[in-house]
């Protein structure tokens, strides 16, 4: 809860002054009488707390009044602020290829995709002050998450990616271009697009080559990371008589996925596993870090409606009670 207009506040000092001038003026009124004819000759707790009630309930609705002229207010806060972090976009293959199964992930098989996810979940939680986003590609490539210090969104999407569903074949350029387009008016120092994939570019209409041409052009550092190993990999097919498993040769173009790398500035690296990707992490912790300006909001609503009731209802309280059943004669 905060206040709207906190210096209202300061005049809650006046409390502590009332209750004792209060106090001090019983105690000259206790003095003044015999003590056979005391009113304040009290019994019990009981009897004490009957007849102080009404200055109680006057104490605490002059509390609240001050209270609610201060503007108490429930919401959330959001403020501009400022931070050393990186732009990251990460673009993931989907492709069919990414459903070989030739990777264990905690000592069972996994199919490539499945790796992928797990590596790309642990890198996002060590990114704390970066603005992440995700491209998600296959025959086509699109924006699956804009950048963002979400990370958790980020995460879910990473947790939504499915094999096909950008299409079966493997577009790396088009996956390039993208990732260069939405980040060229960064002003980041450090812009980086981290690309995974198989390394077969079997789609698109802008060769790879090009793409990272136009990603150096742009100041956009590309790192590339192979998924899988080469030779002959099972893949799991449906059939009427139900799953099975084959194999089929596959090679990583690790040429092509060097060249993106050494083109922009960037690093290749091949994951068989999570821990192998522990050198990017330690790479690109080194990297110059950029100022990022995050614009944060302001959403509170009053509730100083409910003190008023709560005032009115004390105010109320302390007539009825100091005119029937605590009433005193002076």
């Amino acid at each position: 809860m905060v206040f709207a207009n906190p210096w209202v506040l300061l005049f809650l000092v006046l409390v502590p002054i009332m209750i004792l001038a209060y106090v001090s003026k019983a105690n000259q009124a206790c003095l003044k009488l015999p003590l056979t004819e005391k009113k304040e000759n009290y019994s019990s707790v009981l009897d004490w707390i009957g007849f102080h009630l009404p200055f109680i309930i006057r104490i605490l609705t002059i509390t609240l009044i001050i209270i609610t002229l201060a503007r108490p207010q429930l919401g959330q806060s959001f403020t501009l602020s400022k931070h050393k972090g990186l732009d990251i976009f990460f673009a993931v293959d989907a492709s069919e290829s990414m459903s070989a199964l030739d990777l264990r992930l905690e000592g069972r098989e996994a199919d490539r995709l499945e790796v992928l996810k797990h590596i790309l979940h642990d890198f996002i939680l060590k990114r704390e002050k970066d603005r992440l986003g995700l491209i998600v590609f296959g025959e086509k490539a699109f924006t699956q998450c804009p950048l963002t210090l979400d990370h958790g969104a980020v995460l879910d999407f990473v947790d939504n990616l499915e094999i096909g569903m950008v299409g079966r074949a493997t577009a790396i350029g088009t996956a390039i271009t993208l990732g260069v387009k939405r980040m060229k008016d960064l002003s980041a120092k450090s812009k980086i697009l981290i690309l995974m994939t198989d390394g077969q570019n079997t789609a698109g209409d802008i060769s790879p080559q090009v793409a990272a041409e136009l990603a150096k052009e742009l100041d956009v550092k590309i790192y590339t990371i192979g998924i899988g190993q080469e030779g002959e990999v099972p893949f799991r097919i449906d059939t009427p008589q139900g799953p099975l498993m084959v194999k089929q040769e596959f090679s990583i173009d690790e040429d092509l996925l060097i060249n993106i790398a050494e083109m922009t500035g960037g690093q290749y690296f091949r994951a068989k596993s999570s821990q192998e990707l522990e050198n990017i992490y330690n790479y690109i912790d080194k990297l110059e870090k950029t100022e990022i300006e995050v614009k944060e909001y302001s959403s509170y609503k009053d509730i100083f409606e409910k003190f008023l009731w709560v005032v009115l209802g004390l105010f109320v309280m302390e007539l009825v009670l100091a005119n029937t059943v605590l009433f005193r004669i002076s």
